[in-house]
């Protein structure tokens, strides 16, 4: 057909038909022509559907229904099969039919959910542009959905502070038109008018309008159930469970939950949960309704039930969690499909870490597990999860996994004290997974930049927060003298060693005069200055406050940089800006002030220096005298 893909196809040929009557008869000859083009086996099922729908047709009629007011609603390639002509299945077939027992529920629609149901083939990718197509053509205006698209597209730029003028969006319509007529047809696509926009409103670039283009393509309308509708265990479960934690008020759709009897924040969307017991509270059931509420929570987190994200984990502690909540249409279906999984929401989490149990290979997929299940309180997932840690802990050897695993049960220890989890057995695997972990730490620094960044450093700061934080439980002492071996190291990457020496500075491990030492040998002209200004950042990516007092360090570096001739000063200039790049605007102040009191000359022009900003011909200077490397 020479269109670019079955979407725009699809549309040129159906979906651009004004006649109703038209359309149907075209659905009727496309089906009919995938039913001649596929060969099918005498058993396929599909004809013992069609026989049960043809029955079904029949029975309707046949209880005095008017056939004008009767519709079936099926896939195209079905239709061709519903027609008078072919018998409907007899009494001696349906019942020979097998049969289960099965529970009808409804769920509401919504056009985000409709726009992700494409495994099956019946997806629709553009609910809200479709709308937009049926509106105009159903009103007799289709020469109106390009201009519609298209403005709405730029009111929705200018409320973001992207302001397109009314010449933009006639042209990007007149550019739609035209791309219409090369392909020979009598309306534009939605492919026309996307490509219209990134032009004309994108100004050539698809990342300007891609953010809006969700909003007008696929739109955000729900639907919601009538009162009565019927519900699966699993949600008669949840609900039940709603009202009995006091967390039954709340509103679906764009408005915000209500929480009933809740201690909540400012945000009326935020739970804010104590999982300690109240001691004042009448009866059991109030006095560890945080705890329950938690754990009801987490239940629904490992279903993959999106209504409650928790919030800043680290830093509310153990004793309290702090949830968002929210519920939508597309968390009644997830609900939904967790009944797959078992009739309560207790069982179907149990069900759930069991499959994840049994798929798990890695050992902090392992103690993720276990947390979930202590979170969960499900004691007999914790007792599998336990054993399946402690299998793949002897097998697993990868430095950043381990580091995760014991930084994972670190945390499950201190959550599961509140919980009131027997976590004894869980003590001498934190010590075993820490120490195998410390042992991997020095072979680990042996990498490249990418590694060391992504993988390595966060596994260093995660061991070393567990090492501080349960000192009764792993080898502080090991560890240590693993992280002085790495930071004294010349062998090892750079960047790394220069963390290292970070965390041994905040572990008061090093004096100012050692420092100054140090960074006196790091950064000397014998030293590439590639080598040594990936030191430095490794140096001063954590912990810069401890930096700022020690002169020391700043009069190195400013003896270093002086030192540098022309080519080297050119290469350590494009690692130090990195280093420097993620400084906030009142650290790079202190830095100055340090350099403004090592060095009194030109300490006036230094401070209004760091105040001005690049010029763009100071920029081109700079790139001209830099070569080929980018800053």
């Amino acid at each position: 057909s020479g269109e670019p893909d079955h979407e725009t196809w699809w549309e040129r040929h159906f979906e651009h038909t004004v006649d109703p009557a038209a359309y149907v008869r075209q659905i009727f000859e496309f089906g009919r022509g995938l039913r001649e083009f596929r060969a099918r086996p005498a058993n396929d099922e599909n004809l013992i559907r069609e026989a049960y729908m043809r029955r079904g047709i029949r029975e309707a009629l046949a209880e005095g229904h008017d056939p004008q007011r009767v519709v079936v609603v099926c896939g195209a390639f079905h239709a061709p099969a519903l027609t008078h002509d072919l018998p409907p299945m007899t009494d001696k077939e349906v019942k020979a039919l097998p049969r289960v027992t099965t529970r009808l529920t409804l769920m509401p629609y919504s056009y985000a959910r409709l726009s992700s149901q494409s495994g099956y083939g019946a997806g629709n990718h553009a609910p809200a542009y479709y709308q937009k197509l049926f509106e105009e053509r159903r009103d007799g205006r289709k020469e109106r959905l390009p201009a519609r698209f298209l403005s709405e597209l730029a009111h929705h730029m200018r409320r973001e502070g992207i302001v397109r003028s009314a010449a933009e969006v006639i042209e990007a319509v007149r550019l739609a038109d035209t791309l219409a007529a090369l392909a020979g047809a009598h309306a534009p696509s939605l492919r026309d008018l996307r490509d219209a926009a990134v032009t004309c409103l994108g100004r050539g670039e698809y990342s300007a309008i891609g953010p809006f283009l969700a909003e007008i393509e696929i739109g955000s309308h729900i639907g919601k159930l009538p009162k009565g509708a019927g519900r699966t265990p699993i949600q008669d479960d949840f609900y039940d469970e709603l009202a009995r934690l006091k967390l039954d008020e709340y509103q679906t759709g764009d408005r915000k939950i209500r929480l009933a009897k809740a201690k909540r924040s400012a945000d009326p969307e935020i739970l804010e949960i104590d999982l300690r017991e109240d001691r004042h509270a009448g009866t059991s059931e109030t006095a560890f309704r945080g705890r329950n509420q938690s754990t009801f929570l987490h239940r629904l987190r490992v279903l993959d039930v999106k209504f409650g994200e928790q919030l800043d984990r680290r830093q509310t502690g153990t004793a309290f969690e702090k949830w968002r909540l929210r519920w939508t249409p597309e968390s009644e279906i997830q609900l939904v499909e967790a009944g797959l999984k078992g009739d309560s929401v207790q069982a179907a989490a149990t069900f759930t870490l069991s499959e994840r149990l049994g798929e798990c290979e890695a050992i902090d997929q392992a103690a993720s597990l276990v947390e979930d299940a202590i979170k969960c309180e499900l004691h007999n997932a914790f007792e599998d999860a336990r054993s399946r840690l402690q299998a793949v802990a002897v097998l697993d050897s990868s430095f950043d996994a381990l580091a995760r695993a014991a930084d994972s049960l670190a945390e499950t220890i201190g959550c599961g004290t509140v919980r009131r989890f027997d976590l004894t057995p869980l003590r001498p695997l934190l010590g075993q997974l820490f120490l195998k972990a410390t042992l991997l730490a020095k072979q680990a620094c042996t990498c490249d930049e990418a590694t060391a960044r992504e993988k390595v450093r966060p596994a260093l700061v995660a061991l070393n927060r567990v090492a501080m934080e349960n000192a009764g439980d792993v080898d502080g002492e090991r560890w240590q003298r693993e992280l002085d071996a790495i930071a004294a190291s010349d062998a090892l990457n750079a960047y790394l060693s220069g963390f290292a020496c970070a965390l041994v500075l905040e572990r008061g491990r090093i004096d100012e005069e050692e420092l100054g030492r140090e960074v006196s040998r790091r950064l000397s002209p014998g030293i590439h200055a590639e080598v040594g200004a990936g030191w430095f950042e490794g140096l001063v990516g954590y912990n810069r406050q401890a930096l700022f007092s020690r002169l020391a360090l700043w009069r190195q570096l400013d003896a270093y940089l002086v030192s540098l001739d022309d080519e080297e000063f050119r290469h350590g200039l494009v690692y130090l800006r990195r280093a420097f790049s993620e400084f906030a605007p009142g650290e790079v102040r202190r830095v100055v002030s340090n350099l403004v009191e090592i060095s009194q000359e030109g300490a006036k022009e230094l401070k209004a220096s760091v105040e001005a900003k690049l010029s763009d011909d100071e920029a081109a200077k700079l790139q001209e005298m830099l070569g080929d490397l980018d800053i």
